[in-house]
């Protein structure tokens, strides 16, 4: 093709039809830019189609990882909600002279009140779809449900950072709480014997105004944790 019009205009030279080169000329750099035009056209389109097709996916991906996360965290609030009964009982009977309950359910209780189930926030696909720069795709409002999601994300789990460093602080207490022998692969783990209490001992020690105030913070922390799942789900 670029041969028949380059003969087409060395013909038109040699004839010395100047002005029907030059027109020529004009009007082959007027299809040329046509061509090009064309072609970016298409292209523009076909890479529309595509970024539609990726929007479509990254949306898909998004909600799937948006969905089970939201599962975890109505079944983990439930789980903090019964802890957080356990702690009022065991609160009641630190603040109480007498109790109804049985003594076998009072340590059973102290066992049950720690909210000791680990969390876990998938967030693969939405890290890897920033990485690839992909969360571009998204409109100006997903964008922005986006980033508040994120926001909350990283303020719930600084509160849970802030109750593992308080657990940690106070190791003691879960000692005491957790009487039973806890049973690792049917081998019963031994407690030391300083925190191997006797029932009377046992209540003597939910009955400190210091455990209550520790008793206090568990319940806190975990209607904490609660109030935070409330506002993610």
């Amino acid at each position: 093709m670029i041969e028949f019009f380059r003969r087409i205009r060395q013909q038109l030279l040699s004839e010395n039809k100047f002005s029907k080169y030059l027109m020529y000329a004009v009007g082959e750099i007027v299809l040329v830019v046509i061509g090009i035009l064309i072609a970016l056209w298409l292209n523009n389109l076909n890479q529309e189609k595509v970024n539609t097709q990726e929007r479509k996916n990254l949306k898909t991906e998004l909600i799937a990882e948006l969905s089970e996360n939201k599962e975890f965290f109505k079944n983990y609030k439930a789980y903090a909600e019964e802890c957080g009964k356990k702690v009022i009982e065991i609160l009641n009977v630190s603040a109480s002279e007498n109790t109804q309950l049985p003594i076998d359910t009072i340590r059973k209780y102290g066992i049950d009140m720690m909210p000791f189930r680990s969390i876990s926030i998938d967030e693969s696909r939405r890290n890897s779809a920033k990485s690839a720069g992909l969360l571009n795709l998204l409109n100006s409002e997903e964008s922005t449900a986006i980033a508040k999601y994120e926001t909350v994300l990283e303020n719930y789990k600084e509160a849970r950072r802030i109750n593992t460093v308080w657990k940690q602080e106070n190791r003691t207490l879960f000692l005491y709480m957790n009487s039973f022998n806890i049973l690792v692969k049917e081998n019963a783990l031994l407690k030391h014997p300083d925190y191997d209490l006797s029932d009377d001992e046992f209540i003597s020690y939910l009955k400190k105004k210091e455990t209550y105030v520790k008793l206090n913070d568990i319940f806190v922390s975990t209607e904490v944790d609660v109030r935070w799942l409330d506002g993610i789900i």
